[in-house]
């Protein structure tokens, strides 16, 4: 059993090597101007003539993803907390992560990861999937008021990481100090 124990470590070690010497295997980026956001709660956001372009790129990225909603309006937290706990108490909200607790004023509003085909994921964040149970930021029900800007970073890895993803986002949103989301 110490040999097998010792041969798992072996396969966890070398994919998180590979990321130390080469990085992710791709980045992008793309920005969300919150006010602009309109309503694909019935309608295919992947095929609209205003975002089509952007879930083409998005579908190329296919493996495990690490991501961060970064701030770059002049929101305050304080703000942008008032306003999820307003959409939240409404009678049909969708859920939100949960808020931090003692959150400095901070810019990155959530930190996330996906095993794969993270235009799924974005797509609950914007707001826009059917079930009111799954997670995700919702940004279209909150943020048009605030007038809310948002940049997305995401990095995709190799498929060996899918695993290990959650030991990259803990670390990274104990870095960034996100608004949102429960990371140990």
């Amino acid at each position: 059993m110490e040999n097998t124990i010792k041969e798992i470590s072996r396969n966890a070690v070398v994919p998180l090597l590979n990321v130390s010497n080469n990085g992710p295997s791709q980045k992008m980026e793309f920005e969300i101007n919150c006010s602009e956001l309109e309503d694909y709660n019935h309608v295919d956001i992947r095929e609209s003539e205003k975002h089509k372009e952007l879930y083409k790129e998005l579908k190329k990225l296919e493996g495990p993803c690490l991501y961060f909603f970064e701030i770059t309006s002049q929101n305050l937290t304080s703000e942008i907390i008032s306003k999820i706990k307003e959409y939240s108490a409404t009678e049909n909200s969708k859920a939100i992560p949960a808020i931090k607790k003692n959150v400095p004023e901070s810019k990155v509003l959530y930190v996330g990861k996906v095993k794969r085909h993270f235009w799924g994921r974005l797509i609950q964040h914007l707001g826009f999937y059917k079930v009111n149970r799954t997670q995700g930021l919702q940004l279209f029900y909150w943020t048009k008021e605030l007038g809310l800007n948002i940049k997305v970073t995401v990095f995709e890895f190799e498929p060996e990481m899918i695993n290990l993803m959650e030991v990259l986002e803990n670390q990274l949103a104990k870095e960034l100090k996100p608004i949102l989301g429960k990371h140990r």
